[in-house]
């Protein structure tokens, strides 16, 4: 197994331009020493001698970036052999996942990957989701789904997901008033964070107060609370009513049009103060662009794709079907297709105005939906919130040194300083002169474990065979 190659105690990394991501200026001729797991020097290389008996790696005209985090997925292959997606992350540079819906499975894996048996990412693993009544997957046969219409059972499912081994309490859009404050006292009173959708029956604002950490994708949340006719809005959110068969189609298709109904009041005003008071309570927000910009954009999901040989067989019908009767809520009208397309242009906006008033954005694709690779879309994710008006270095920061910074490891990964975990991406060109140069990988180093190009390779290759059926 690719996981059981030898580590070598000392590597040192010579001739790089070293991008931290402390906001700190590309440092030239560099010279990094990593023993073990751990970066124990990082300076001009004139001056950090190279210990002796070290394993000197010349990466002279190359880039060192920190080990790419994203922070939205679902691992959920179809294949029951974890190297799948396991490969696929650490081949794309990812070297951390913030799995956002909890399976058992997943905690397998992580023990798999810690013990040292399966190369992959560190992995911060949700609870499964708690919603109302009905949930929005309750149509989706296997869906680890929590149910909860009443406080009581809000104040039981907490402790029940701690003793599942979740890291954190994922709440989701349909949970009650009641119901989600319940969940947010008890997960407080028990010191575990909460993270994930809005509530549709809670206004917004109460939410950011309300100890809630981060809030998931751009779906309804804020633009209602921007708005200059708020409390109509919000009410609108709390009566939307799913309808059988497929919940989460009926939702999005509703939210869409409330969304829209809340732009033509929308007050910057009134949005700077929410941004204010998102960054007062440290609340960070994953925007998901990549997601969105397949649900507003369906058509720009190609079949064709090369990486759709990374996936298993059938994934294209499945797509379709979720396109078609989830994304598209069984289809769409031409005025509907035109709103989305504006509403994709707002969503870039919403991201910019966020970013430049402080809000601590985090990168997440929500793979592994229609449209999206596992490891390869966060790298469409950080091009797009480039495209919404972010620096190359604050995209870099929003899968680097913000993820480390929300999940309480800021002293231990993030960036590229001594005493850093050695979670490292090799680039061959400048990421912060074109963000889509973070796709030329020349070498990954996973925990202190060097991956070279020919080992990069190998692994995109056993995950094609995998998804293929080949073992």
């Amino acid at each position: 197994m690719v996981g059981d190659t030898p580590r070598r105690d000392v590597q040192a990394y010579v001739g790089a331009t070293v991008i931290d991501a402390t906001g700190a200026p590309p440092r030239p001729d560099q010279t990094l020493v990593v023993r073990d797991r751990t970066i124990v020097a990082v300076g001009p290389a004139s001056q950090v001698p190279i210990p002796c008996g070290a394993l000197v790696h010349d990466v002279r005209g190359k880039y060192v970036i920190p080990g790419l985090t994203d922070m939205h997925v679902h691992s959920e292959s179809e294949t029951d052999d974890p190297r799948h997606f396991a490969s696929l992350y650490v081949a794309n540079g990812i070297t951390a996942v913030r799995e956002m819906w909890g399976r058992p499975r997943l905690h397998r894996i992580r023990r798999m990957i810690e013990s040292g048996q399966l190369l992959g990412p560190r992995m911060t693993i949700a609870s499964p989701l708690l919603d109302g009544e009905p949930a929005l997957w309750s149509d989706v046969p296997d869906s680890p789904i929590v149910t909860i219409s009443s406080p009581q059972q809000a104040r039981r499912a907490v402790p029940e997901a701690i003793d599942g081994g979740a890291d954190f309490i994922k709440v989701y859009s349909r949970l009650g008033p009641e119901a989600y404050r319940a969940v947010l006292a008890e997960s407080h009173l028990r010191g575990i964070t909460v993270a994930g959708h809005r509530s549709d029956h809670v206004p917004f604002l109460e939410q950011i107060e309300s100890g809630q950490r981060s809030f998931e994708h751009l779906f309804g949340g804020i633009w209602p609370a921007a708005s200059s006719d708020v409390d109509r809005l919000e009410a609108a959110m709390a009566r939307i009513e799913t309808t059988p068969e497929f919940h989460l189609g009926s939702w999005l298709k509703q939210v869409s049009r409330v969304e829209w109904d809340a732009l033509a009041s929308y007050s910057s005003t009134r949005a700077a103060s929410i941004f204010e008071r998102m960054v007062a309570a440290d609340v960070a927000y994953t925007p998901t662009l990549a997601v969105h910009a397949v649900i507003d954009h369906p058509e720009s999901v190609d079949a064709d794709d090369p990486r759709m040989g990374y996936m298993v067989p059938g994934t294209p019908e499945s797509w379709d079907f979720l396109q078609t009767q989830i994304y598209c809520g069984g289809g769409r009208s031409e005025e509907e297709v035109g709103r989305h397309r504006a509403l994709h242009g707002w969503r870039l906006a919403t991201v910019a105005a966020m970013d430049e008033a402080g809000v601590r954005l985090l990168a997440g694709t929500d793979c592994v939906g229609p449209g999206l690779f596992p490891g390869f879309s966060l790298h469409v994710e950080l091009e797009l919130l480039v495209a919404a008006g972010l620096t190359p270095m604050r995209a870099l920061q929003c899968a680097t040194l913000e993820p480390a910074r929300f999940l309480g490891r800021e002293q231990l990964a993030g960036t590229v300083e001594q005493g850093r975990l050695a979670d490292l991406v090799i680039l061959d060109a400048d990421p912060l002169d074109d963000i889509r140069n973070t796709r030329s990988i020349d070498a990954v180093v996973v925990d202190g474990r060097h991956v070279a190009q020919p080992e990069r390779q190998e692994l995109l290759a056993a995950a094609r065979r995998i998804a293929g059926g080949v073992q």
